[in-house]
């Protein structure tokens, strides 16, 4: 598939190949945008995570992290391969996760917590406030922290962003989103996990459903549908000085009409 399917382009590129695995880097705001609400393109994928968009034998490297981090991905990704391969496809994810996991110990020196929290976050993790939303119960914090950090420290296949009522690692007057994505997605990663937590604090949704849930709202958001109108007073896409709107009674009391509502209508539950 070409870059003409692709906003913003692809900018699919060969980085190595390994017997019968070849690892490309590709704009992971590309692949994110194009993706369906159930597909999450996080730091790398397989054709397993996505079967109609990566070829057979192919591993997808998000460009942003491919200097720093490449090689944990790569690990992971060819043990995934491998065991699939060999018909261990059960035990493909874990194995994936335990060679990156002992990579990042020895290149790192970090010593992996498996979601332990500190007493007091590393300064290291935080790179910059990002923006801080004034919630009904006292202000959200948003941070830009350091991605390779914490899936070392906490979660291995951490991605994009968290909040403490998912991650005990996280405050609870906090939001993370990893430096590792675009800029310009942030506001929608933001979107996600604000109106996520707020699911699962104030109506007291579990984590699989209320994600569920935000991955609807942060796909439609991406393509200027549901929310977007409540957030942006102009045709154009979410910018961070939107973000304050999220905190509103209106824009809650939508996803729950809208969003929740639906979801509990649905045949399947």
């Amino acid at each position: 598939m070409g870059d003409n399917h692709f906003h913003p382009k692809l900018n699919k590129k060969h980085f190595l190949s390994h017997a019968e695995c070849t690892v490309y880097s590709v704009n992971g705001l590309a692949v994110r945008n194009y993706a369906q609400p159930d597909e999450e393109f996080g730091n790398f994928a397989t054709r397993n995570e996505f079967p109609d968009l990566i070829p057979k034998g192919e591993i997808w490297i998000s460009e942003k992290l491919l200097l720093q981090e490449g090689v944990f991905f790569i690990a992971n990704g060819l043990t995934r391969y491998h065991h699939k391969q060999n018909g261990a496809a059960d035990k493909a994810y874990d194995e994936g996760l335990k060679v990156e996991q002992t990579l990042r110990e020895k290149l790192n020196g970090v010593a992996f917590r498996d979601g332990k929290p500190h007493k007091h976050v590393p300064d290291k993790i935080y790179l910059k406030k990002y923006i801080v939303l004034p919630d009904p119960k006292g202000p959200v914090t948003v941070w830009v922290v350091d991605g390779n950090l914490v899936r070392s420290y906490y979660k291995t296949d951490y991605t994009e962003g968290g909040h403490g009522y998912v991650y005990p690692w996280v405050p609870r007057p906090e939001i993370w989103v990893e430096n590792g994505v675009d800029h310009r997605e942030l506001p929608f990663i933001v979107s996600h996990e604000y109106l996520e937590r707020r699911l699962m604090r104030d109506e007291g949704i579990d984590y699989d459903t209320a994600h569920e849930i935000c991955s609807q709202l942060e796909f439609d958001l991406r393509k200027g549908r549901g929310l977007a109108p409540l957030l942006v007073r102009r045709p154009r896409k979410l910018h961070k000085k939107d973000l304050v709107r999220l905190t509103s009674e209106e824009v809650f009391q939508y996803v729950l009409q809208k969003y929740v509502r639906k979801l509990k209508r649905s045949p399947r539950l």
